[in-house]
């Protein structure tokens, strides 16, 4: 099975020595950069929600879309990712992500940890009349057309068919409740790629044994497994 992850909004260049890749769908996502590089401020500001700075930095972005590139999955620099921690991974490792992970992603649709991309911003909640989830839902499922392991957030699993994704959850006990707490989770994402990466394998014996940071396998069915770990 493959890994299907979500990219992050934090990016910041780790050094590295890879043999890179174009991503698969580099050309519509080209197309989309220069519609969201006609955007005024003001218009940034309304579609993406958000302040006058950062409005300003994706008016940036764009301006300078492809200028400089760099390879996923040294780009990505959100929690989940920096419990990845790519840069401390040894080559197996690194091969193994390379050719097993993918990142499903807003703008460019798909992605390999070797692909060159530029930094952007852009998520499915952005008010654009030209994009939603349809414009590489197709393109997505082509690629991933076997069972998945999923450790994507709701907003990027939409993107793929539901038969289709094994879920992994991740659960944490805070004061007596049960439930999916954001940092936490997002900790145990990255903490899980690693230990797939670690392991060299995707297989269901290794997806049970999963037990880092006190996480232990509380209940599994045929579409998706969940781990719990008491917080205190």
């Amino acid at each position: 099975m493959k890994i299907i992850i979500s990219p992050s909004k934090e990016q910041q260049e780790i050094p590295n020595n890879i043999k890179t890749t174009n991503p698969l769908f580099v050309k519509k996502a080209e197309n989309l950069a220069n519609k969201l590089k006609k955007l005024s401020v003001e218009e940034i500001k309304v579609a993406f929600n958000c302040s006058d700075k950062i409005a300003h930095e994706v008016k940036d972005s764009y301006s300078n879309f492809n200028k400089n590139k760099y390879p996923a999955l040294f780009l990505f620099n959100g929690l989940q990712y920096k419990n990845i921690d790519v840069k401390s991974l040894n080559d197996n490792e690194i091969t193994f992500l390379i050719e097993n992970l993918y990142i499903v992603d807003s703008l460019y649709g798909i992605l390999r940890g070797s692909d060159l991309i530029s930094k952007y911003r852009l998520d499915y909640k952005t008010k654009l009349s030209f994009f939603d989830y349809s414009y590489y839902k197709n393109d997505i499922n082509e690629i991933l057309d076997e069972k998945i392991i999923n450790l994507c957030s709701k907003e990027f699993s939409k993107c793929i068919d539901n038969e289709k994704l094994f879920t992994i959850n991740f659960l944490q006990r805070v004061n007596g409740v049960v439930k999916s707490y954001s940092t936490h989770t997002k900790i145990a994402r990255g903490k899980f790629v690693r230990y797939l990466a670690s392991k060299n394998s995707t297989s269901f014996s290794t997806i049970r044994s999963f037990n880092y940071d006190n996480y232990h396998l509380i209940e599994e069915s045929s579409s998706d497994i969940s781990f719990l770990k008491e917080i205190t």
